[in-house]
């Protein structure tokens, strides 16, 4: 945690120095993710969303900007044990949760005055993985790629003059892991891939 905030802290100090065209801003929300080839379906996991970003507006065309982020993104995958109406448990309990580093390098356009869209590759480290069933840790389970690829669409609206609401949908692009057939299986099956819903509130100074 203490490189991201490095990381945000050098991204805010270049910001300040290169000029007027250039802005900062914070960003803290949620995550709604799930993990395909998991045998599970759904947007069940939630997950923190916190960074910072700086925004390069063309000095030749005011409606495009140029926006890269450091952003802590929490993704994964869950579903729970649940009772039914006679009090019969039912289901399984698995809980995945992904800790990124990520990187989003992305290209914004502003429609009209307050709403803009946005698109753009992420690049993301992957610093820590947890994978659960209702024994505890699962043991024997095939590690996930150290680095993903992402792509990222999104739209935000400024309602006052530094805060705004932002939406994005993040889909990867690669495996964020592959079976090799040489470890657990449950939960896994050949790939899996990564997609998740992210809101946020952000502050642009």
């Amino acid at each position: 945690m203490r490189k991201i905030y490095i990381s945000i802290l050098l991204v805010f100090a270049v910001c300040s120095v290169v000029g007027q065209n250039f802005r900062g801003g914070l960003r803290a929300g949620f995550t709604a993710t799930q993990m395909s080839g998991d045998e599970l379906s759904g947007f069940h996991k939630m997950g923190a969303y916190a960074g910072g970003f700086v925004n390069w507006r063309f000095v030749q065309n005011e409606h495009w900007f140029l926006q890269p982020e450091i952003n802590f993104v929490m993704k994964g995958s869950s579903t729970f044990l649940r009772a039914d109406k006679n009090g019969n448990v039912m289901g399984n309990k698995y809980v995945l949760t992904l800790y990124y580093v990520e990187v989003p390098v992305l290209a914004k356009y502003r429609i009209v005055k307050g709403l803009e869209v946005e698109f753009g590759p992420t690049f993301g480290i992957l610093f820590a993985a947890t994978e659960k069933d209702a024994n505890g840790k699962m043991p024997g389970r095939m590690p996930f790629r150290r680095f993903e690829l992402c792509g990222l669409a999104g739209v935000s609206y400024i309602f006052k003059e530094h805060l705004g609401l932002n939406l994005r949908f993040v889909q990867t692009a690669i495996p964020v892991r592959v079976n090799d057939g040489n470890h657990s299986s449950n939960y896994l099956e050949k790939k899996q891939f990564s997609t998740e819903i992210a809101f946020s509130v952000f502050y642009q100074f």
